[in-house]
Formats: C-alpha cells, sequence, structure tokens
C-alpha cells in the first residue's frame, strides 16, 4: 500500500512526538506528609496546553464524548492538570513542565505507571476528568447529584460491542428511513427530484 503524503506526515508527528511509545512515569506517594512536589506544584506548562486546546477546539470533537455537556472542557488541559499532578518534580523546577511534555503522548497503560492513583472528581458534570484520568490508567471515580451527568459519563466509558451496535443502527435504519425519507428532496440542475 502506498502512502499519501498526510499519512506520511502523520506517522512522522507522531515518532517526533512519541505518540503511544510505552511510557513509565515517576510519582510521588500521596500518603507521605513530607513528600516530594509534584510537577504541578512546581511549573504547569499553559503556553503549550494552550496552544493544543485551542487547535481541540477547532477540531471535531472525540468519539467518546458522547453528548454536548454545558460546560464541556478541554480533554488536553485536564489531561495536562491530571499527568503535572501526578508526576514527581524533577530536581531542578526549569524543567518540570518540559517533562510533562515529553510523555504527554505516550501509551501510559501500557506499563501500569498511574495505576495505583486514585482520583475522585465529585462534581464531575460531563465527565472531562473521568475520561481523561481512564485513559491514563488511574482509578476514577466519579459523582455528581444530576442524573444526566452520571448517564453521560457512564456510556462515555461504556464497553461496546461494535457488531451488536450495528445490528441496533440497522435496526433504527429500516424502521425509520422510510418515515422520513418524505421529506428530504435532492435539488439538481432539471429541478427538484423526490429521494427514494
Amino acid at each position: 500500500m502506498v502512502k499519501t503524503k498526510k499519512q506520511i506526515l502523520e506517522e512522522k508527528i507522531a515518532n517526533a512526538v512519541g505518540a503511544g511509545k510505552a511510557v513509565s512515569i515517576e510519582t510521588v506517594d500521596f500518603s507521605d506528609p513530607n513528600r516530594p512536589k509534584t510537577v504541578l506544584e512546581v511549573d504547569f506548562p499553559i503556553l503549550p496546553v494552550n496552544q493544543v486546546a485551542a487547535i481541540e477546539g477547532n477540531a471535531g470533537k472525540p468519539i467518546y464524548q458522547m453528548s454536548k455537556w454545558w460546560a464541556r472542557r478541554r480533554s488536553s488541559v485536564f489531561r495536562t492538570m491530571l499527568l503535572a499532578a501526578a508526576m514527581k518534580a524533577p530536581d531542578d523546577p526549569i524543567d518540570a513542565a518540559k517533562k510533562v511534555w515529553e510523555v504527554y503522548y505516550g501509551n501510559h497503560q501500557k506499563k501500569g505507571a498511574l495505576s495505583h492513583l486514585k482520583v475522585a472528581d465529585i462534581f464531575m458534570g460531563g465527565g472531562t476528568t473521568i475520561v481523561e484520568g481512564s485513559r491514563l490508567g488511574m482509578q476514577m471515580y466519579g459523582n455528581d447529584l444530576n442524573p444526566v451527568a452520571w448517564l453521560v459519563v457512564k456510556n462515555e466509558l461504556a464497553q461496546v460491542d461494535l457488531e451488536d451496535l450495528k445490528k441496533v443502527w440497522d435496526q433504527i435504519e429500516k424502521k425509520i428511513k422510510p418515515q422520513i425519507m418524505p421529506f428530504f428532496r435532492v435539488v439538481v440542475l432539471e429541478g427538484i427530484k423526490e429521494n427514494g
């Protein structure tokens, strides 16, 4: 198979940023009152995360975001905050923000680097923190008084059998398509032509 220029560029970018590369992260023992500081307590890569968030805001939404939520936050910002809050700060604070970007695009689940961390979001809303933490391999706990919020997050994290989903979609289409097709029409050069 011959790759397009776009595919070649995407591969080069993925390799350059270490996308999908299994990474290990040194975390801190949060039960230790004398623990070292986290990256978040020392520095935060605000400029690069703003650049990624701006791109993300103008792109298509990730598939896991099954709905619009009133205050949906950028996934990239929460991913960065979770990583920075978990990572042990380097000895030189100048390197703190850089350390986050070295592992930002990595595969955090493969080595289980963050699997021992438990994170609670007691006002989870649309679930950005819950979903991003889960993607990083953290143990996530969410709560919200709004039952719609609970339903949204539950379905964002649900495992779906694609074959079962396709069957349900086909059943819906078979039943609904004949009912709605009379309302659609296509404008062609000769005039208006009915669909169906």
